[in-house]
C-alpha cells in the first residue's frame, strides 16, 4: 500500500493542486475585462470562463485528467485487494499480506471515498444543467432550478463536516481538544479533560 500512494507523493499532489487552483484564479483576477458577473438567480458573482475558453479547457484538463485518474487507480486497487483478501486468495509472502490487511482496514479509506462520492453527486445537477444549455444553446428560464443546483453544489462543503463528524474518531477528538481549548479557562481542569480523551470515544 505504501507503494500506491508515499508521503512524498501525496505531498506532490497538494502542490499541483494548490498551483492549479493559483491558475485557474489568475486570469480573472489579473486579467483587464470584466470577467465576472452578478447572477440574479443563484444570488452570487459568477466568472465568465467564456471569455478565456483555450485556457480554460487546457487547465481543465490538466487538473482533472490527472485526478480522476489517481482517484480511480487507487479506490480500484483498494477495493480489489479488499475483495482478493475477503476471498481467501493465498498470498505467498504473510508478511506482506499482514501489512496489506492492516492498512485495508483503516476507515479512512471508506471515509475518502464517500467525500469524493458527496462531491461528484454535489455537484453532477450544476454540470447537467450547464451541459444541456450549452448543447441547446438555450438558457433554462427557470431561477429556481438554477439557485438549487448551484446551493446544492456548495452543500458539498456541509456535508464534509458531516462525514467526518460521521467516520473519523481523530476529528471528533480534535474537535473535542479544540472546543476544551476555546472554552475552558482552567487549565488543570482543561487538562484533567484531556487525559480523559481517547481517540476510540
Amino acid at each position: 500500500m505504501d507503494q500506491v500512494q508515499t508521503r512524498t507523493r501525496s505531498q506532490c499532489w497538494v502542490i499541483f493542486t494548490w498551483i492549479s487552483v493559483a491558475l485557474l484564479c489568475s486570469p480573472p483576477l489579473l486579467g483587464y475585462k470584466e470577467e465576472a458577473n452578478f447572477d440574479k438567480d443563484t444570488f452570487i458573482c459568477m466568472l465568465d470562463w467564456g471569455s478565456t475558453y483555450a485556457y480554460t479547457a487546457t487547465l481543465g484538463i490538466l487538473v482533472l485528467g490527472p485526478s480522476v485518474i489517481s482517484i480511480v487507480y487507487n479506490y480500484y486497487y483498494i477495493f480489489s485487494m479488499k475483495r482478493r483478501l475477503n476471498s481467501g486468495v493465498t498470498i505467498h509472502d504473510k508478511e506482506y499480506a499482514t501489512a496489506l490487511a492492516e492498512n485495508l482496514s483503516n476507515p479512512s479509506h471508506w471515509m475518502s471515498f464517500i467525500m469524493v462520492c458527496t462531491f461528484w453527486l454535489s455537484w453532477t445537477p450544476y454540470v447537467v444543467v450547464k451541459l444541456y444549455e450549452y448543447g441547446t444553446a438555450q438558457e433554462i428560464e427557470v431561477p429556481m432550478l438554477h439557485f438549487g443546483v448551484v446551493w446544492m453544489g456548495f452543500m458539498n462543503s456541509f456535508w464534509k463536516i458531516v462525514i467526518l463528524l460521521t467516520f473519523s474518531p481523530q476529528f471528533r477528538l480534535a474537535l473535542r481538544i479544540l472546543c476544551l481549548t476555546v472554552c475552558c479557562r482552567s487549565k488543570g481542569r482543561l487538562a484533567a479533560e484531556l487525559m480523559g480523551l481517547d481517540n476510540d470515544e
